[in-house]
């Protein structure tokens, strides 16, 4: 466990945290989370109203899928808060991999992560990024590779997505609806 620890730390010391003082206040000098280095919930915001934007114009599907870190808690109980960094940044740099490009992976909360897809021309579209999502969560999960921290501690991850077009969807309700749609997957879990 304690390659974990070196690991975890080196990556938060790469970081650095992100933030710098002025004024006697605390500014965000990154759009990214100063963990993972995706984006923010804030930039996650901006592209997915962006997105609908788009869509109004063009009339393509905009998707979201939201990821859960399942049991996320326990991993920092048992293996420490860095272990539990690690495990983030991992997951983090899956998600990115698993998807296109152009779209934006975004850390919404401690465990949380949301996609936002543009340009899909249907929510079936959005269903072979969600499935893309699952694999190459589930293979970190269950590949057997001992230096990987998903594998190492058993972690998972539940995955929920919605689709919606510029004009009929805002980005409040399609994130709240990625986020219900995880939540009924982590409901039929065992």
């Amino acid at each position: 466990m304690s390659r974990l620890r070196v690991g975890a730390a080196a990556l938060v010391a790469a970081f650095g945290g992100g933030m710098w003082w002025a004024s006697g206040r605390r500014r965000r000098t990154w759009r990214t989370d100063a963990l993972t280095g995706v984006a923010t919930r804030e930039g996650a915001l901006r592209h997915l109203r962006s997105e609908l934007v788009r869509s109004a114009r063009t009339g393509r599907v905009v998707g979201v899928a939201f990821c859960d870190v399942d049991a996320f808690k326990l991993v920092n109980d048992q293996h420490g808060h860095l272990a539990g960094d690690l495990v983030l940044v991992t997951a983090a740099q899956c998600i990115r991999d698993a998807v296109r490009p152009s779209d934006v992976v975004a850390r919404v909360g401690g465990d949380e992560f949301v996609v936002v897809c543009g340009g899909l021309r249907s929510s079936d579209d959005m269903e072979v990024v969600t499935e893309r999502l699952h694999a190459a969560l589930a293979c970190a999960s269950a590949g057997g590779d001992a230096s990987n921290p998903l594998y190492e501690m058993g972690v998972t991850v539940s995955i929920g997505s919605a689709t919606g077009r510029g004009g009929d969807a805002t980005p409040g309700a399609l994130i709240h609806a990625a986020d219900r749609s995880m939540y009924r997957e982590k409901g039929r879990r065992p």
